[in-house]
């Protein structure tokens, strides 16, 4: 069997330095068979099977190269949410109260063709007027044109595939997190990104209510932190700088994975 790969070297020696070795073999074992049981669970509630699974983490284990197969599947996504950015946020695209403008959906100038161009040339424009209305906050009117009535965010097309690529990317940014944190001697302060988590016990009811009493704050926290975020996306920090970003998510341990 191959070794597995030892990059980055520079931070595991860096994470080593602060953490030390695991003191306890048998207890990290235990930790890790966990870890991977929350992986085998999500797995199969997503229809992979046993034999499909095992395959995967031999090909992990065993292949050098580290193929990102859930970029590509979700980067659709996120350009159509980049669209929807610039259509919110840009002065071509908005009217004299701030609102967005409604477009055209073909043509030259302030339209969806344009946006489209630029953030997903190789998408047909059917496709994109069909995307954003049924999986975002747009909605199309007669003669040809769209409005976007909300937020410009995009709901994950709703299979296997798009919903395990989210549950990767979400991991591998909390594990990113984590990591860098855990990194960081502790007698030095403030410069750990920031990863919090608020727990509470509360009956059925309870947090039903509280769910929809949270969400709009949670939204309006999203709304904020977004504008930050793409206020910076000048070419040229896009085309050095490194995706960054804020998870926030509710949930609710049903006991059902892991």
């Amino acid at each position: 069997m191959s070794k597995l790969p030892t990059k980055p070297m520079r931070r595991r020696q860096r994470l080593a330095r602060v953490l030390g070795r695991p003191g306890d073999r048998e207890l990290i074992r235990a930790l890790t068979q966990e870890m991977w049981h929350v992986v085998i669970d999500a797995a199969a509630a997503l229809g992979l099977s046993r034999t499909d699974q095992s395959e995967a983490l031999l090909r992990a284990l065993t292949e050098k190269g580290r193929a990102r197969p859930s970029h590509s599947l979700m980067q659709k996504t996120r350009a159509l949410g980049d669209l929807l950015n610039m259509w919110r946020r840009d002065k071509r695209y908005i009217g004299s109260d701030g609102s967005p403008r409604v477009l055209s959906i073909r043509g030259k100038g302030a339209t969806l063709e344009s946006l489209a161009r630029k953030f997903v040339p190789a998408m047909p424009l059917s496709e994109v007027v069909e995307t954003i209305c049924s999986h975002g906050e747009v909605t199309r009117y007669k003669g040809e044109k769209v409005a976007l009535i909300g937020s410009p965010v995009i709901i994950h097309a709703k299979t296997p595939e798009v919903t395990l690529a989210s549950l990767i990317s979400g991991f591998r940014h909390l594990a990113e997190t984590l990591i860098h944190n855990a990194a960081i001697p502790a007698e030095i302060k403030g410069t750990g990104r920031f990863e919090r988590q608020v727990t509470g016990t509360v009956s059925d009811k309870a947090f039903r209510e509280y769910f929809q009493m949270i969400r709009p704050q949670l939204q309006d926290l999203c709304d904020r932190v977004d504008e930050g975020l793409n206020r910076r996306n000048e070419p040229s920090i896009m085309r050095k700088g490194k995706s960054c970003g804020v998870w926030l998510f509710v949930f609710r341990d049903d006991g059902k994975i892991g």
